[in-house]
């Protein structure tokens, strides 16, 4: 390979590598329910790919495919039959293609050609991603030299959790006063830094936040990150390779995520916990080079959602299962290596050769071509329960008689949650929507209970909104609203959410678990009724009949956040009741007292 050809190389590289980005995104959309570990290894598998390109089509024998000659079409559609002519002409051809020989006839003023243009422009987008990257690497060694030495009694506990997390011997764990939340260094080793504010934390917390810390080490997190850095850099004019490395960055914080709730976090305390060190970091502390538990605010919300969510899938890969990733990307990368598509050369005069107009007789042989277009069918996902309901056109309905204890869950996309107490121990479930063919609720049975899931249906996609993912967290404009009313007995537990909508509970008699974005909470208690409430709001209004207890986090004087800090209230009503948990972003929670009827 020489020298003025690597530019190129790599320029062709760039574009081979949406072949791989797209059949991970592709894979990851089949593994939705797969764990964010499996998600983010098949990412980080997509862009070590992309990186290997070059090699490959270096040392692979080239697979060429020809396509097929112009004008052999043209004599396949058309006859042509030469008539005598009178004019005399001579003329000379040669072989043009993309693999002609001699010099390129599209040379510009001066010597330059379309490629040198390209390579120009790819040294300047490479060299200000190249010195965007430098510049964290400074900033992380900067940040560095700003660290000591711990010296709270805290320390200790992080000697045991490095034993813990799989670590063979201990790992540096330092404090700064320029972070206000934790981050992961990995100059010559890794180095967990911890704001100084985390002497002030309660020993749970900073159990949390080393565990996060401790898994982005355990997976080699800063190493990966590195990689996907490079591949930005070299294929920084793909905008997919960039949409591959936003996909890692979020599947990596939920795998770590994950790491922390199985190890026996509280989901409700560590979705706190992460939410007041998100409000409490007033300025990007993370770099480039280092990886922190509030990075990227934006997928906050994914995040917690993820968290909160008790049926997401939190597994970690096996050797087996990363084989069977690792193995069909290997054959993907040596496959986009080696295709070669190549134009066939052609025979073509040189220069102007006069031809009588009735030299030539062309006959068509074209027959008008139709294409019919591809009608979209939707397929209506049938409910699966083995309860009794009608079969009314105007909505679905649900009935059903269920044990002690179990579960009835309820997920929206955009729609508003009824919740009703139920006289007679059944499990009622009423349901409308403005746009049947495109909106479904399905009934799927589980090993705890049931759930009810939302399922839209688009011209390209079915969205189950009981599945979390980067497709279930957004509403597009013309969404079909659901109006979901569920009589729930004062046996069962009952967990509901939706994207965009409200919910009411009217004098609640199970425990609930109450979530939406977008959204406002309401809670209405019949008179001389008791309850245990819990609510966590960002971004909205409390409105409350009884006393609360605000253990809302307050913030340093002068510290300014960059998120609303999340209000976190309590409530024991009358002599206690039910346990009511409500949890809103962008909205309000109300807390009232039913009237007398």
């Amino acid at each position: 390979m020489y020298g003025p050809n690597v530019i190129p190389l790599l320029i062709e590289c760039g574009f081979r590598a949406s072949l791989p980005v797209g059949i991970a995104w592709a894979t990851t959309r089949l593994a939705s329910r797969s764990s964010a570990a499996t998600r983010d290894f098949i990412w980080a598998c997509a862009i070590t790919i992309a990186l290997l390109l070059p090699l490959s089509m270096i040392v692979t024998p080239r697979w060429s495919v020809v396509t097929p000659t112009p004008l052999a079409r043209l004599a396949s559609a058309a006859r042509v039959e030469a008539v005598p002519s009178t004019v005399r002409s001579v003329a000379t051809t040669e072989r043009i293609g993309l693999d002609a020989a001699g010099t390129p006839k599209n040379r510009r003023p001066g010597g330059l050609t379309p490629w040198i243009i390209a390579t120009w422009i790819w040294m300047t987008g490479a060299a200000a991603v190249f010195g965007y990257v430098l510049l964290g690497h400074f900033a992380a060694w900067r940040l560095y030299r700003t660290t000591r030495k711990i010296r709270d009694p805290w320390i200790q506990d992080a000697e045991l959790l490095t034993r813990e997390a799989g670590f063979s011997g201990p790992l540096s764990v330092v404090e700064s006063t320029a972070i206000s939340a934790p981050v992961v260094l990995h100059l010559w080793r890794p180095i967990v830094v911890m704001p100084e504010a985390a002497g002030r934390w309660s020993r749970a917390r900073i159990r949390a936040v080393l565990l996060h810390e401790f898994a982005h080490i355990k997976r080699n997190d800063s190493r990966i990150q590195s990689l996907a850095q490079l591949a930005c850099a070299v294929y920084w004019f793909n905008p997919l390779i960039w949409f591959a490395a936003h996909q890692l960055r979020l599947e990596r914080e939920r795998a770590c995520d994950d790491f922390v709730l199985v190890s026996g976090t509280s989901r409700a305390d560590y979705a706190t916990d992460l939410l007041e060190i998100a409000c409490g970091s007033s300025v990007r502390t993370v770099t480039h080079f280092a990886i922190g538990l509030a990075e990227h605010r934006s997928q906050l919300e994914q995040r917690i959602v993820a968290i909160v969510n008790p049926r997401t899938p939190r597994h970690t890969m096996t050797l087996l299962g990363r084989f069977m990733v690792a193995l069909p990307t290997l054959l993907v990368a040596l496959a986009a290596g080696a295709v070669q598509i190549k134009a066939r050369a052609i025979q073509a005069p040189i220069g102007g050769i006069k031809i009588p107009v009735p030299a030539i007789q062309i006959r068509s042989g074209w027959s008008e071509l139709s294409i019919s277009g591809t009608e979209t069918k939707m397929r209506s996902v049938a409910t699966e329960s083995n309860a009794e309901r009608n079969s009314k056109p105007d909505g679905f309905h649900w009935a059903a008689r269920m044990n002690e204890h179990q579960t009835v869950e309820v997920h929206l996309g955009r729609g508003s949650i009824q919740v009703l107490p139920s006289t007679d121990g059944m499990v009622r479930v009423e349901a409308r929507t403005d746009n049947s063919n495109r909106s479904k609720i399905k009934a799927v049975s589980t090993s705890s209970g049931v759930k009810f899931c939302n399922i839209i249906a688009t011209t390209r996609e079915s969205r189950n909104y009981c599945e979390p993912g980067p497709q279930t967290s957004r509403i597009e404009e013309d969404q079909p609203v659901t109006e979901f009313v569920i009589y729930v007995p004062d046996s069962l537990h009952f967990s509901g959410s939706t994207i965009l909508g409200d919910i009411t509970a009217e004098r609640p008699s199970a425990d609930s678990d109450l979530a939406t974005i977008n959204g406002s909470i309401t809670v209405k208690l019949a008179p001389e009724e008791g309850a245990n409430f819990n609510g966590n709001l960002i971004d909205g209004e409390i409105d409350s009949d009884f006393p609360l207890s605000d253990n809302t986090p307050t913030l340093p004087t002068g510290e300014r956040t960059a998120m609303s800090a999340p209000r976190i209230v309590q409530a024991i009503v009358g002599s206690g009741g039910p346990r009511i948990s409500a949890m809103v972003v962008n909205g309000n929670i109300r807390l009232l007292r039913r009237s007398a009827e």
